[in-house]
């Protein structure tokens, strides 16, 4: 019998309720789009494309990873949620780099601090990524209930 959310001690069900829902927040980084058509009519740097479709991947693949959480906790799900938030970490990191050398995009606010942002995503991807990597929460992928 698989293991259930209703037998999760309350750390477990924070920590899998904040992955899921850290996860769900991913989909706003669709306005990479906008980004995207920015570069492809000219109007923004190409050094901003590979974090862009990086963006898109975190984007379109929020809802899969997270359907597959919450109904298909196995050694799978585990290694793509582990995925997930390190290509999302690198994605982070190849922001500050082009923000470093080209400049912030068009689509950052004005007056707002174009890495702060990532920073605080970076900060809690990787608070995720281990939390991934000690067992007592990556045993909610594989424990079974008796």
């Amino acid at each position: 019998m698989k293991n259930k959310f209703k037998n999760f001690k309350i750390d477990e069900k924070i920590f899998f309720i904040g992955l899921i829902v850290w996860i769900l927040l991913q989909i706003s980084r669709l306005i990479a789009l906008v980004l995207i058509n920015d570069i492809n009519a000219g109007a923004e740097s190409k050094a901003w494309m590979y974090p862009a479709y990086l963006d898109i991947f975190a984007a379109v693949l929020a809802l899969p990873l997270i359907a597959a959480i919450i109904f298909r906790r196995n050694l799978l799900t585990w290694v793509l949620a582990v995925l997930y938030l390190a290509i999302s970490i690198v994605d982070h990191f190849g922001n500050f780099t082009t923000t470093t050398i080209v400049g912030p995009p068009s689509i950052v606010e004005e007056g707002m601090n174009p890495l702060l942002i990532p920073i605080i995503q970076t900060i809690i991807d990787f608070i995720f990524f281990i939390l991934l990597l000690i067992p007592k929460y990556y045993h909610i992928f594989f424990r079974i209930d008796k």
